[in-house]
């Protein structure tokens, strides 16, 4: 008779599980969002280094927390501010904080809209 589970996992299944799960989830976002930040505060202004905030933007969706969405939106948009001021300069300071006012809506309309796409999908597992 076989059993559903396999009692000797690979580590790489073992680390893979690990990082499915919601711990490892957030772990995993909290780092992509150190890393990110620290790349922004390196680079000049003007390369836009910030598009990648996306990333940890995009794995809060597959959290299950609730609130996980907005923590990131809010995080990532201090750490925007914090890198524009922190950067060297590369491009003139206007065209910067042009570039960047842009991306700060953008990045609050896709927060936005993930995070009802999520409330709905909760919503649904509900019923």
């Amino acid at each position: 008779m076989q059993t559903t589970k396999r009692r000797n996992r690979s580590p790489l299944v073992r680390l893979l599980t690990s990082l499915a799960s919601d711990i490892g989830l957030a772990i995993t976002i909290t780092l992509v969002l150190l890393a990110v930040y620290l790349i922004d505060t390196v680079t000049p202004l003007g390369e836009p280094v910030w598009l990648l905030y996306f990333i940890p933007l995009v794995l809060s969706f597959w959290s299950e927390r609730y609130y996980a969405i907005p923590t990131v939106c809010i995080v990532t948009l201090l750490f925007l501010v914090g890198g524009f001021l922190v950067s060297p300069q590369g491009i003139a300071i206007p065209h910067a904080i042009l570039l960047r006012s842009a991306f700060f809506l953008v990045f609050i309309i896709v927060s936005l809209t993930l995070w009802a796409i999520r409330r709905r999908q909760l919503r649904e597992d509900r019923l």
